[in-house]
């Protein structure tokens, strides 16, 4: 089943880029604002709903509490961690307990941890290189040797990216990452 706002994590990976986020739902809503893409959540209410249903699912860790009369979110990037959360292995892994893909906040990121992506897959000869901005979406399937170049090109392509995916072998990045505006694919 589709989720009902396909924009809203895209929005809430490109505010998060700069580091965790903290404030009130209604404060979170006026934030993602210039990040808008219909269709949205109608107010606060149901961001903080698709927050506790679907963030963790998206590489976005949340905590609420209570400062006395008001509730307050703290938002960060799985890969990043809040403070005091338990840090996965590898700091661009999302989520921690899996390897079926490794993700970078961006193209520096990614190009430090391509050798412990490689470590991890010895004998693989091909990945899928996906990455994200807050409106569309790009994936391709490139052979091991080119893939630091490829990175290397395409961060000066597209230097502003919101995350970057590195999927082990010839990945269906619309089943597993979908991509709500662009897919392209090919093979180098």
């Amino acid at each position: 089943m589709p989720h009902r706002y396909p924009h809203l994590p895209a929005a809430l990976l490109g505010l998060l880029e700069v580091g965790p986020w903290e404030g009130t739902s209604t404060e979170l809503y006026i934030a993602l604002e210039p990040y808008r893409v219909e269709p949205w959540p109608a107010n606060p209410v149901s961001l903080s709903l698709w927050l506790k249903h679907h963030a963790e699912a998206h590489g976005i860790q949340v905590e609420a509490h209570h400062t006395g009369e008001r509730r307050v979110l703290r938002l960060a990037r799985v890969a990043n961690g809040l403070k005091g959360a338990s840090e996965p292995e590898h700091s661009g892994t999302i989520p921690p307990n899996t390897a079926a893909f490794w993700s970078f906040p961006t193209w520096g990121a990614l190009r430090e941890g391509l050798p412990e992506v490689f470590d991890a897959h010895p004998s693989e000869m091909t990945f899928t290189l996906a990455y994200r901005y807050p409106n569309w979406q790009s994936a391709r399937v490139v052979k091991r040797f080119f893939l630091e170049s490829e990175a290397a090109e395409d961060s000066l392509r597209y230097p502003q990216v919101c995350e970057v995916r590195i999927y082990p072998g010839e990945v269906d990045i619309a089943t597993v990452w979908p991509m709500e505006n662009r897919i392209e694919y090919a093979e180098l």
